[in-house]
């Protein structure tokens, strides 16, 4: 997998600590599978067993990847999320015994023998800002991204010349009242490519615009 890629997508975006949003609680054996449209599987212990989940800390809300062979399935319920690194778009509803309901119907068939990995949101401090916005405030400049802010009045020109690739950008403001922004290229990007208009927000405002 490599460490990012050049569209604006979540899991495109540099894979480093900085930007982690989930670790891993553990991952298991599909016991029971199901087909595409249906949301319910059996998972078992890696001892075999079919045991209740809930006694090893599965809980609803915790986020779930499906892997087969060592990788994620392509266009499976994990389509926008990195295991232990990006969160999925499919959550645990509820369990029940060694039965788990998923938020997401399958997008894939999951057979009995697949991997699966239940991870948690990493909760960041409130008294550490930057660190608790360090993923949202990684953004994608692309050359129509960054020629529009070189183009534009107010707050978006004060962030100044942005590098292609992905940047890191933080509003700051000083006792005496003065903004600043302050950016750091993370991944210098040759032909970055825009995937959609929403990238340029930053937990404090939109920084860029268009592709």
């Amino acid at each position: 997998m490599p460490a990012w890629g050049n569209t604006d997508n979540r899991i495109n975006k540099p894979k480093s600590p900085n930007t982690r949003e989930v670790r891993e609680v553990i991952q298991m054996t599909v016991f029971t599978g199901n087909t595409t449209g249906n949301n319910v599987i059996q998972v078992s212990y890696l001892d075999g067993g079919a045991n209740n989940v809930a006694n090893i800390g599965i809980t609803a809300g915790q986020y779930v990847y499906f892997y087969a062979n060592g990788f994620n399935l392509p266009g499976g319920t994990n389509g926008n999320g990195v295991p232990s690194m990006f969160a999925s778009n499919t959550t645990v509803s509820s369990t029940s015994g060694n039965t788990i309901t998923l938020s997401t119907a399958l997008f894939n068939t999951v057979s009995a023998g697949f991997g699966v990995e239940f991870d948690k949101a990493i909760a960041y401090s409130t008294n550490k800002p930057v660190e608790k916005t360090y993923n949202s405030d990684t953004i994608l400049i692309t050359a129509t991204r960054s020629a529009n802010n070189s183009n534009a009045a107010g707050a978006i020109a004060n962030v100044g010349n942005l590098n292609a690739g992905w940047n890191h950008i933080v509003k700051k403001t000083n006792s005496d009242g003065t903004v600043r922004y302050l950016k750091e290229t993370l991944v210098a990007l040759a032909n970055p490519t825009a995937s959609n208009t929403s990238s340029g927000n930053t937990s404090f405002g939109q920084v860029v615009t268009g592709l």
